[in-house]
This record gives structure tokens, C-alpha cells and sequence, in this order.
């Protein structure tokens, strides 16, 4: 069991606990995604990614808007994440960071949003 969960996603990516609804959670290693329903009602969906350093969870991206898939690269890992008729799914896999041309970048026609901590 790993120590990455719905209540660290919380609490290190700074939602309210009485809103935002975690709706998927992975873990590859020391890095980690999660999908964040900002508000339960599905019009925010949130991909957040996460590495752990010296044992703590830090939040390292966030990105999202509308809709209920998305795709975003951090740090050597792409998370993509869905819904279908079973409910929320979410992958993480390593790979090379994409390449500035919009059709690989998450939401290429600009209906997407980003934070990374300290920039």
C-alpha cells in the first residue's frame, strides 16, 4: 500500500476537503498522479502530478479545465486520464518530454490551464 492517497492529494495540492472530490489516484515510484473533480460536479477536472522527496508528497504541476480526459507530462512521466461507463481511470508511464508543437501538448487548442509551484 503506498502512502500516496486521496487525503495526501488533498492536503498537499491545497484543495478544500468539503469540495474537491479525488477521482483517480497512481503512483509509479516516487512520482504520482491524481485527477481532482475541483468542485463534484464535474465541469473542473484537475491532473495533478506529485514527486516524493526525502519522503514527503510535494505537488510539482497542475493542470486542467473541462472534460473528462487529459494528458500531461512531468518530470519523465505522462499521466493520461478518462472516464467511461466503469468510472474514472488513470495511467502513468515514463517517457520523453513532448515537443512544443500543440498537437502533443495536453489540450493543444488552448482550452487548458497549467500552475507549476514556483514559477
Amino acid at each position: 500500500m503506498s502512502d500516496f492517497d486521496e487525503r495526501t492529494v488533498i492536503a498537499v495540492g491545497g484543495w478544500d476537503g468539503r469540495l474537491a472530490v479525488v477521482r483517480a489516484v497512481r503512483t509509479l515510484g516516487d512520482r504520482a498522479a491524481a485527477v481532482v473533480d475541483a468542485n463534484g460536479d464535474g465541469a473542473d477536472i484537475n491532473l495533478e502530478h506529485f514527486r516524493r522527496e526525502a519522503g514527503v508528497w510535494q505537488l510539482c504541476s497542475s493542470g486542467g479545465g473541462a472534460g473528462d480526459w487529459g494528458r500531461g507530462w512531468y518530470d519523465g512521466v505522462w499521466a493520461e486520464h478518462d472516464r467511461d461507463e466503469n468510472g474514472w481511470w488513470l495511467t502513468l508511464e515514463p517517457g520523453p518530454a513532448p515537443d512544443d508543437s500543440p498537437g502533443d501538448l495536453p489540450g493543444g487548442n488552448g482550452d487548458w490551464w497549467a500552475y507549476v509551484p514556483g514559477n
